[in-house]
Order: C-alpha cells, then structure tokens, then sequence
C-alpha cells in the first residue's frame, strides 16, 4: 500500500505527456489500478496549476532524476557546469544522466563525455544518440547494452514509410556489474519513439556505509586555536602529506597524456585532513 501511494504520489510531479503514459505502465505492472490511471482532467485538479517551489525537483535541461524519499543512504547532486547533464551520488555509487542532442555537434559531445569525472563507481545513461569516438576505450568504459542487449533497438521511428531503429539509448560503466540483467521494452513506448530501460544489478554498498559513518564524525575545530594542538595537527598533516605532495607535483612538471583522476586525488586529500584531525584532537561521538 505505500508504495502504491507512492506511485500516484509520484504521478502528480510530472508533466501531463509523461505522467499519463507513465500511469498506464504503472497500471500494465500491477502498481496501481486501470481506475487510477491519471487523465489530463484529473492532474489539472490535482495540480491546481500550482507552481514548484524551488528544491522540490532537480533537472538540467530536460534531464531528471526520480528518487525514492527514504533512500536509506546518502543522496547528494553533483554540480555538473554541463548542458543536458544530471548527476546524483547514492553512497559511493556516482550516477550521471545525459542527454546528448542529435544536433549536436560531434566535437562538442565528446567534450561532453571528456568533461565528466569518473570515480571507481560510475554509471552514465541516457540519450547519447550514438557518438562516443574513442571515448569508452580512453576511460576503460563498458556499454552495457553491448553485453546485455546486444543488437536490441532503443529507439524507433518511420521515416518515408520505413521503419528506422538504432541503438542510442545506453547504460555504460566502469563498474564490473555483478548478477546485472537488462530489459528493453520494446513492447512499451511510453508515448514516446525511445523504449524504457531497466537496469539491475547486485551492488555491494559496504563500502558506502563506511563512507557514511567517515563524513558523520564531527570534530571539536576550537581546540585548534591551542597552540600545541595547532601545531601537532600541522605536523601530522605534514607528515601524512608527503605522498601526495610528491604527486601534485609531478603532475605539474610532468603533464600527463591522460586526465589525472581528480576524484582519487580530493578523496586523498581529505582523508589527510580528516585523520589528521582524529590524531591531534579526536573526532566527537556520534
């Protein structure tokens, strides 16, 4: 029963030309019954022509994403400074939405997909409309859709009373997926000329809860105004950094070919900052 509240519940935050088809999915898989299916008449009532207040969604340019509202874990967006891109990270799983415009120009999308930092734990989805260059080999991505749905259209149009289908609508990693499984409806187009995708896979978010517990400690930052604690929390620090140090610095004066991996690098260095505030004056309790 909550989660079928939670469907209609959802329904009500779309547009008209999605939420009614999105309804009938809804109703085709058992969430909600055919009586419930929403009408142009009854979001219209629902809705009361109400705007949004400023927080209650996240887009870029078309693009969202769509949560449940007790995630059991952490939920932050990701500043993306990109078009038509959306990115969330759910405990240590980075998930980056895209839309990639067929008028786009070739140049401008692989900068697109260059521009996107990758952690160890990455999904990109979306509509890429099929461009990547050397992309997926540069990064060590894998398209899922090749391993899973291989030669399964996403997308489908007429064009002069021929059927066109492509494969333009993907899931690609960097994540050795364990147990995944996808589905392509092809049987359902949600109004739409794309098909609904499906994603699943086992993820072990041990991990994520470890992180979780690092950024809820808290640290009693006044006592670093005590000269003796100030100055052993530089030296651990100091002491800690020089690994790191070294790195920067030859990056600097040896430029690599590849894009250095920026998120290993700030994790790194918070990881100095926070262990060496546990060091000189403890992390307070929980």
């Amino acid at each position: 029963m909550l989660n079928h509240d939670r469907f209609l519940q959802a329904l009500q935050f779309l547009h008209s030309h999605v939420a009614i088809p999105v309804g009938h999915f809804f109703c085709e898989e058992g969430w909600i019954s055919e009586d419930e299916i929403l009408t142009r008449t009854t979001l219209t009532n629902a809705t009361g022509g109400s705007s949004f207040k400023s927080g209650t969604y996240r887009s870029s340019m078309g693009v969202s994403v769509l949560l449940p509202p007790h995630c059991p874990y952490s939920v932050t967006q990701i500043p993306m400074p990109l078009k038509y891109v959306l990115a969330v990270k759910i405990g240590s799983l980075r998930i980056v939405c895209l839309y990639l415009p067929p008028n786009m120009p070739t140049h401008n999308v692989l900068h697109v997909l260059s521009s996107i930092p990758l952690t160890h734990d990455t999904i990109l989805c979306g509509d890429f409309n099929a461009r990547f260059g050397s992309v997926t080999e540069e990064r060590s991505l894998s398209v899922v859709n090749a391993d899973l749905a291989p030669c399964i259209p996403t997308y489908t149009s007429f064009h002069n009373n021929y059927e066109i289908s492509s494969m333009i609508d993907l899931f690609i990693t960097n994540i050795p997926l364990i147990n995944p499984s996808l589905h392509i409806a092809t049987d359902l187009s949600l109004g739409s000329d794309h098909c609904l995708l499906s994603l699943s896979f086992t993820y072990d978010l041990q991990h994520s809860t470890n992180m979780l517990s690092l950024l809820h400690k808290t640290w009693n930052l006044s006592r670093l105004t005590e000269p003796d604690v100030h100055a052993l929390y530089a030296h651990i620090f100091n002491q800690n950094s020089t690994s790191l140090l070294s790195t920067l610095q030859d990056i600097v004066q040896n430029p690599p070919l590849t894009r250095p991996n920026i998120d290993a690098i700030t994790d790194e260095f918070i990881s100095l900052i926070y262990n060496s505030l546990n060091s000189s004056i403890g992390h307070r309790p929980s």
